[in-house]
């Protein structure tokens, strides 16, 4: 390791550093690509940059300044030789230098490669709770450096440089239950006609099924769960369930706007991060695509309720949108599985919107 070397970007590195986050992540997040030279760390081979974590340092109240990791990337010829881990604890002594009180970084469920590191290193994962107690008022300051108002399964992890107490991102059935209620109230503007295209109309909500639309996110999300649950037992695999935080925003604003209920289901994800998503992508993706039929399932079940589509919705992000800031929907596992997993996806789709079109 003695041959790389650790340094703050030169102003005429910029160009080389750009050139290799380019080449390092797919094209469709250039756009929210951010790098400042005097807080960018960069790693040195022969004096040609092979790997770089972006900074950004910015205060976010009184009382907490953050060094936000925005991005980690390495040269494909160099990977495998720590240069993640030794950037990260550069960083931290590098933040602390800064009078950062705070470290944080976001990182896609799916990737353990990444979250790892950041685990090793007592990094925790807090979720909308521990965000609102620590950053307060300045918690969209955090989402707007972060460019992280919309993303979905995406999570915070999170580090107190002055030893300040944060609270943890809840799991499993607390998570689950926290899911369920915030997806009940973001469906009452739907059930209730809350929305702004009933500014513009005479029409009026009817509210004789409220009781039992009120129930329909939570059976809806309750049957995808189960289904991937039931699956990873099956295959004697370890998982754990986390709600997703900034997915509120789009779930509140998506009905006021439009009248249409979105979805904030949370996910099923592997335990731990010592597991390779790639071994496990077969397993991902059977977990998916049970979740489809689940979903499925229920829309028949439901279909009386044409005018509520939350299993619809849920349905068609879960089959279709598996590109950011949706990539936390199951349609991205499904993408990284079989020709036949996909096919299956798509059938299921198809079947319940003719059902919807005949019946």
């Amino acid at each position: 390791m003695n041959e790389y070397t650790i340094k703050v970007l030169a102003e005429d590195q910029v160009a080389e550093a750009q050139s290799l986050m380019e080449r390092c992540f797919e094209q469709n997040l250039h756009s929210i690509f951010f790098l400042h030279p005097n807080t960018t760390l960069v790693a040195l081979f022969e004096g040609r940059i092979v790997a770089g974590m972006n900074l950004d340092v910015y205060k976010v109240n009184a009382r907490v300044t953050m060094g936000y990791i925005g991005w980690l990337y390495t040269d494909s010829n160099h990977r495998g030789k720590g240069l993640a881990g030794r950037l990260i604890d550069e960083a931290l002594l590098f933040c602390k230098s800064k009078g950062c009180t705070d470290i944080a970084g976001c990182v896609e469920g799916d990737n353990p490669a990444s979250f790892k590191q950041l685990e090793r290193r007592n990094f925790l994962r807090i979720g909308l709770l521990g965000q609102t107690l620590r950053f307060r008022h300045g918690m969209f300051r955090v989402y707007h450096h972060a460019s992280r108002f919309f993303d979905m399964g995406y999570f915070l992890w999170h580090k107190s440089l002055d030893q300040g107490k944060v609270v943890p991102s809840a799991i499993n059935g607390k998570a689950l239950v926290y899911t369920l209620l915030a997806n009940t109230l973001l469906f009452l503007p739907v059930v209730f006609m809350i929305n702004i295209p009933m500014l513009f109309t005479f029409s009026q909500a009817n509210t004789e099924r409220w009781p039992l639309l009120l129930l329909l996110p939570s059976l809806t999300i309750l049957a995808r769960t189960l289904a991937m649950y039931l699956v990873a037992k099956r295959h004697k695999v370890v998982v754990e369930y986390h709600q997703w935080d900034t997915a509120y925003i789009t779930g509140l604003l998506f009905p006021l706007l439009t009248s249409m209920s979105f979805p904030v289901p949370g996910n099923i994800y592997l335990k731990g991060s010592n597991v390779s998503p790639t071994e496990y992508n077969s397993l991902l993706s059977k977990m998916a695509l049970a979740s489809v039929f689940a979903t499925g399932s229920l829309l028949i079940v439901f279909h009386t309720f044409s005018l509520f589509p939350y299993p619809l919705v849920l349905l068609v992000m879960d089959t279709l949108f598996f590109f950011y800031p949706f990539c936390g929907f199951n349609a991205s596992r499904i993408k990284r599985g079989s020709i036949k997993t996909k096919v299956a996806a798509f059938s299921v789709l198809l079947v319940c919107l003719l059902y919807l079109l005949l019946y």
